[in-house]
Formats: structure tokens, sequence, C-alpha cells
């Protein structure tokens, strides 16, 4: 059994309510709401919700719109109390040292359960429990940016805890083979460093720093070419001839329209399927029978295994195997390249294959960067179909579910999701106005808060994830986006007052 976390969901909502009560005693409504008439960020916030209320007049579907509403509430929570509350650089420290520990108690939990469950409980990412893995990797790299703003503001002792703290993320990275943190924490790094280099009026050096980034991403580029068409594309097409018959008589067959490839190797070729069923059963207890249907999938990845080790498909192939290579194909590893790279490496590889997979079937389905590209292409429709009014509060989970039938996607409808994009969502949903009101909160937020670096690389973690998520859909998205937007529409104010200092005095 793995080692879960709490129900996250419940303590985000307990948090919420406590935090509102205590906002009735300190500041009070009264002092509250002046001083919220004062933050025009957190009013925006505040809008964001309130645009979810005024769209129930285009709403149908009732049910989910108030359900969309519960779930939205951290906008209007947050936005009041976080956005009129005074908050010090030390209330701002604790906070950024309590989300640490948070991630640390996910950590322990993801670490135990990567030494203690076995191998086959499916993509590492399964391994993270009680929150999803993308939106840790963003708390991480947060946290990453929290401890260089606040570095020169703690003692030693936190100083080691805070580089303990920052060796784990890429550790835990690697782990979990988080492809989208280990992009967000360079993007966020590379940002940061020009941001001090620029700050401190060094431009010639920023732009030299700019010169090395994109030689580096070019570099990477070619790294990646390379590497793609050493594996995916047939090295040595006089080894890959269609052969006629086993060594024990039987036919082969060539199932190769799509030329998918493994290793250098074709896959659909040189198949005697029952044979090598037949072989597979006598050295595994996982039968594969093609006539009842049974252990189809062992079977496909058998197929794969087999030939990236540029084996045929046959009794002679499956015998070669190992018995440590049997039990690695019963718990699905469908390559011998997967018994030789872990971590991001293997990351980097699948998502490769999804690259040539893709190219070769035009199906998205189980690819996750290709899925996006289809949700994306089906937001655009619904956005072109809805783009003055929008669907409402309530509809758009039904009206993206008309529109992959609309236009007939090939999609398997266990992946038939939203756009993954929140600002195609919002648009989606509430027209031209809701989207032009969500992307100019951005465009101030980034405008008013420049001057403050922490705010700014909240900023931009916030529209990353909004570009690749519906991060707005989901409590603990919500919960994320709201909190940090309200703590960070603000200035923080100095330990020793009582209010906030004006922009012009502090730009902390």
């Amino acid at each position: 059994m793995a080692f879960a976390m709490p129900n996250l969901n419940v303590l985000m909502s307990i948090g919420s309510i406590l935090l509102l009560g205590f906002w009735f005693f300190y500041p009070g409504a009264k002092l509250g709401l002046s001083n919220l008439r004062k933050n025009k960020l957190a009013i925006g916030l505040i809008g964001l919700y309130l645009i979810h209320v005024v769209w129930l007049f285009n709403t149908e579907d009732f049910d989910y719109a108030l359900k969309d509403l519960r779930i939205k509430l951290p906008l209007l929570v947050f936005g009041l109390v976080l956005g009129s509350m005074p908050i010090s650089k030390v209330q701002g420290k604790i906070v950024f040292f309590g989300l640490s520990v948070g991630i640390w108690v996910a950590c322990i939990s993801t670490y135990i359960n990567y030494f203690s469950l076995p191998p086959d409980i499916g993509t590492h990412r399964d391994l993270v429990t009680g929150i999803s893995h993308i939106r840790l990797s963003l708390l991480m790299v947060l946290q990453l940016a929290g401890f260089v703003y606040f570095w020169h503001r703690i003692s030693k002792p936190w100083k080691v805890y805070v580089l303990i703290s920052a060796l784990n993320v890429p550790i835990f990275f690697n782990l979990i083979q988080s492809l989208t943190g280990l992009v967000v924490f360079i993007l966020l790094g590379c940002f940061s460093l020009l941001y001090m280099v620029f700050r401190r009026g060094k431009k010639g050096l920023g732009w030299s720093v700019i010169g090395l980034f994109v030689a580096l991403l070019v570099l990477g580029a070619f790294q990646g070419k390379w590497y793609y068409e050493k594996y995916f594309t047939v090295q040595s097409p006089e080894t890959e001839v269609k052969l006629t018959t086993t060594a024990l008589g039987n036919q082969y067959n060539h199932y190769n329209e799509n030329q998918l490839v493994e290793n250098g190797h074709l896959i659909y070729i040189n198949l005697a399927e029952r044979e090598m069923a037949d072989a597979w059963n006598k050295r595994s207890d996982i039968v594969v029978d093609y006539d009842q249907g049974l252990g189809i999938d062992v079977a496909n990845t058998l197929i794969r295994y087999l030939t990236s080790k540029g084996l045929t498909k046959d009794a002679e192939g499956v015998a070669s195997l190992s018995d440590s290579e049997i039990e690695d194909i019963e718990m699905g590893v469908p390559s011998i390249l997967y018994t030789r790279y872990t971590g991001l490496r293997l990351r980097l590889h699948t998502f490769f294959f999804g690259i040539h997979l893709y190219s070769k079937t035009k199906d998205a389905s189980g690819l996750s960067f290709f899925q996006r590209v289809v949700y994306w292409n089906v937001g655009v429709e619904l956005v072109k179909k809805n783009y003055l009014l929008g669907t409402g509060t309530g509809d758009v989970k039904n009206d993206f579910i008309a529109m992959y039938d609309e236009l007939d996607s090939n999609l398997d409808e266990k992946y038939r999701l939203r756009a993954h994009n929140q600002f195609l969502t919002f648009f989606a949903s509430f027209g031209i106005f809701g989207f032009v009101f969500f992307i100019a909160m951005f465009l101030y937020a980034f405008k008013k808060r420049s001057m403050n670096y922490l705010a700014t690389c909240f900023y931009l973690l916030a529209f990353l994830s909004c570009l690749t998520e519906d991060t707005l859909e989901t409590q603990a998205g919500v919960t994320f986006f709201a909190f940090f937007f309200a703590l960070f529409s603000k200035p923080f104010v100095a330990e020793n007052r009582e209010k906030p200092s004006s922009p012009q005095t502090s730009q902390s």
C-alpha cells in the first residue's frame, strides 16, 4: 500500500475558513475593506470570482456551476483577506518556511513509496500522493525563489536547511521523472539570473548571458535531434529484411504500415505471434492467448522488447531472453534501454518515443504532450463558437465533450479533457470579456510588482502554469494561484510598522 498524504482538499478548506474567521478580528471588516480598496490586484482576483457568478446568466448546467463556484471560493477568500491585511517580511518568511515543511512532507512520503513499493507501480509520478506532481513541482520551484529572496534575512543554521532543501529539488525531480519541473526550474533559474544582472545595470553581461542561454538551447536541440534519429530511425536497412518462415517452420507476419522503430529496428516485421506466445507461456505465469484475448498488453511489451534487442518475434527470440529480462517484461518494461536509463534521462526518452509514435500514427491517446495539442485545438474551436459570451459558468465541461464529437476526434474518450490551458478555458467559458480581464490581471501584476523579485517569480510561474494546465479548475490549483497572487499583490510592510509602506517608499 502506498504511503498516502492526508486529504489536502479538506485541509485547504479548513485553512481558508480559519483565515477568513481571523480576518474579522484583524484587521476587522471595516479596516479590511478600506485597505482592500487600495489593492487593485486583490480586487482583480475577487473580480475573477464575480465573473463566474455573473456568467450564471448564460448557464444551463447549474449543478456543475455551483460546484465550480464552491471550488473557486479561494479567489474570493484570499483576495479579500490577504489583499487587505498588512503582511510583514517576517510573516512572509514564515509562510515560505512553512511551505518548505509541507514540501518536505510530500517529498518524504514519495521517497517512502519509492523504496517500499514494487517497481511496477506505473509511472514514477504515481509515487506522489495527495497532490498533483505538477503542482508540487511548481511549489518546489517557487520555494527556491523564496530561499533566494530571504537568504540575507536568515541565520546560518537556517541557511544550511535552505541548502539541503534546495539540493533536494533536482534530486526529487529526477526521481519522479518530472520533465515539467525540470523545464520550469531551468526557466526560473535563467529568469532569476537575468533579473539580478539587469537590476544591477550590467546590460552587457545580461546580453552575454542571454547569448549563452540561446547557444545552449540550440546545442540541446541538435543533441535531441541526433538522439531521436539514432534511436527512432532504421540504422541498418539491410538488417531489416522481411523473413518468410521461422526456424520451426511457421509463417512470419509483417505489419509495417506505420514504420514504428525501436532502437533502430522496425517493430512490426518478422512476427510469429502464436509461436512467440507459446514460447512465452512456457517461461511466464502471465498467459498470452491471442484467441482468448489474454495478455495482449504483455505481448505488445514483449514485441517491443525483442525488437529493441534486434531479435525476431518468435520462439527463438523468446528463448534468447534471460530470466531477469522475462521478469522485466512482466513488469511492463518495453525496451532493453529502460533497464539502462533512469530518472529524467529515461523521461526524455519516453518523450521522444511519444513524438515518434504520434508522428507515425497521428493518435495522441496516452501521449500527454500531444494530448495537450488536441485539447488546445478543441479549445480554439470552442472559443470560435462562443467568442462573444462564452459557454457560461457551468456548461464548459459538457460543451468540450460535445466539441470532441463534433470534430470527430480520434482521442480515446477517457482522455477527452478540457483545454489544459486556463486562458483558453476562460475564453471559452466567459467570452472575450473574461479572457481580456484575465490577461489584463497578469499584465497589471507584472507591471505593478516588477520591482519585487519574489512576486515576479510567482506571477511568471502562475502564467506558465496557466499555459499548460487548467490551473483554476481544481481546488489545489485555485488555492495555489489565489493564495500567492493575493500574498504578492502588495509590498510586504517593514517589521516595525503596522501599515503597508507606499510603493514609492518600499518595493519589498
